[in-house]
């Protein structure tokens, strides 16, 4: 039957994306958000009507439905008012902002794909609604990790910069971009820097509330082996405080709580035990810690115990598994990793034992 003249109940289907936006491109659009938004309050009509109440000077719920219809017709253009004032009010759906945050944890998966679909995909996201909302700041943390990845530092710092910038009051955000900060000034060698974020991680990990068990847990393994590394590798000529790092990985739980937290620990461990020429035992946890990897799927990480072993193994027996990692590390197009394998592999990575 056809509809009569002007009568829109606000139950039409989604409206087609504008050509080169919305689904195309697999972004999430205006269109999405509204119906998503619709579905949760049983009408576009009551929508509008909550989205008026919520107005600072009283408002017409009529006109803001004929508004909000608008709105979905604008692809990933510019939400505009009515755009930012549903933001503002409802903020993004929890699976919509879980994606995104997925994006920009450094301990989440998305590290382990090529560097180059890391990149597509932050794109394909990075565009309103999403860049509209609190959420950004976990796009511009995501591209910051990737061009950590391809050793582009100022690329990395602007992005930092930018996610600061955002304000999220989110504390997983807050700590996340402090730990980036560490890891930045880091390779930057600016010690004092790396202190300070570390300090502000530390603090911000404390006075967390409402980080899930896995969150938390992830995050705090980051922070601990970050400071391990600072023992372990101390700028100038200053002795490693070995004994310093190995505490710093014991204080962390014992049980397996999750495959990268689980990674982290052995791995670290395992360095220490080699650098006090506990061969042994040095071995049994690059295993382990290679495993914990392939349980949780952390290929990136993978990698990285492979050319642990290696290096524990010696260049003759460790050979093989330096190559693996190296294999890893270029399927992964990660020019950091494979770097700093390349690099290990080109010198002779045998430390005298201090014990």
């Amino acid at each position: 039957m056809a509809r009569a003249p002007g009568h829109d109940p606000g139950h039409d289907p989604e409206p087609a994306p504008e050509p080169g936006l919305g689904r195309g491109l697999g972004a999430y659009t205006w269109g999405e958000y509204v119906a998503q938004l619709v579905a949760e309050h049983g009408s576009l009509a009551a929508l509008a009507l909550r989205l008026a109440e919520l107005a600072a000077t009283p408002e017409d719920s009529a006109s803001v439905e004929r508004a909000l219809r608008r709105l979905r017709q604008r692809g990933n253009l510019d939400g505009g008012d009515y755009g930012r004032r549903l933001l503002r009010a409802f903020g993004l759906p929890r699976p919509i902002e879980a994606r995104v945050r997925w994006l920009g944890a450094y301990h989440s998966r998305f590290s382990d794909l090529p560097r180059s679909l890391c990149q597509d995909q932050l794109r394909v996201w990075d565009r309103p609604p999403v860049s509209e909302s609190r959420a950004r700041v976990w796009l511009e943390l995501g591209q910051a990790s990737v061009a950590l990845r391809g050793r582009e530092l100022e690329r990395a710092e602007l992005h930092l910069r930018r996610a600061r910038a955002a304000g999220s009051p989110e504390p997983a955000a807050q700590i996340e971009a402090a730990l980036v900060e560490a890891f930045l000034a880091s390779r930057q060698r600016a010690p004092a820097r790396v202190a300070l974020a570390l300090i502000d991680a530390g603090e911000k990990l404390a006075q967390a509330d409402g980080l899930a068990p896995d969150e938390r847990a992830c995050l705090h393994v980051r922070w601990i082996d970050q400071q391990a590394y600072q023992r372990n590798h101390p700028p100038g000529d200053a002795a490693p405080d070995l004994h310093g790092a190995l505490a710093l990985y014991q204080s962390l739980p014992p049980e397996d709580l999750h495959p990268f937290v689980s990674y982290r620990r052995d791995a670290g461990l395992a360095y220490v035990h080699h650098r006090l020429g506990d061969q042994a035992a040095a071995t049994v946890l690059a295993n382990a810690a290679i495993g914990h990897a392939g349980d949780g799927g952390y290929l990136r990480l993978r990698a990285m115990g492979l050319q642990l072993l290696a290096t524990i193994l010696g260049p003759i027996e460790g050979a093989a598994a330096r190559a693996r990692a190296l294999a890893i590390a270029g399927r992964l197009e990660d020019e950091e990793l494979q770097g700093r394998i390349s690099r290990a592999a080109g010198r002779d990575d045998r430390v005298t034992p201090s014990v």
